[in-house]
């Protein structure tokens, strides 16, 4: 299974999805890059096996268009309002991205960095 978080946590925001905390509680701390997936402006990303990423499209007929026309695309369901699941291979995953539009991580440059700890900023507070 692809780790979503080891393989594009450093630019992409990577969650879980809504089903890991109602799973296992709400402070749960178990790895499970099978419920990981990155969001993005028209859906969101998900692992599907060693090779392939999902791609799953809400409502956005023209993003779904262009989805169906990458290479090595497979449609595994398609709806009738611009929504769609479709395989994709991992290696079109900027392709993917040109198309999505993922979110990003904040990013904070070493001045800010440096900003925040002298006012006292921690880390996780």
């Amino acid at each position: 299974m692809i780790n979503l978080r080891e393989r594009f946590g450093k630019q992409y925001k990577v969650v879980y999805e809504e089903s890991y905390r109602a799973d296992r509680g709400d402070g749960a701390r178990l790895p499970d890059p099978g419920l990981l997936t990155i969001p993005c402006r028209f859906g969101h990303l998900y692992p599907w096996d060693d090779e392939r990423l999902a791609v799953s499209v809400d409502g956005h007929p023209g993003i779904a268009r262009r989805i169906r026309q990458l290479p090595g695309c497979q449609v595994w369901q398609d709806g009738d309002r611009g929504e769609l699941t479709a395989l994709l291979p991992v290696t079109s995953f900027s392709q993917i991205a040109q198309i999505m539009h993922p979110k990003r991580r904040r990013q904070v440059s070493d001045a800010e960095r440096a900003r925040l700890r002298a006012v006292g900023f921690k880390k996780g507070a």
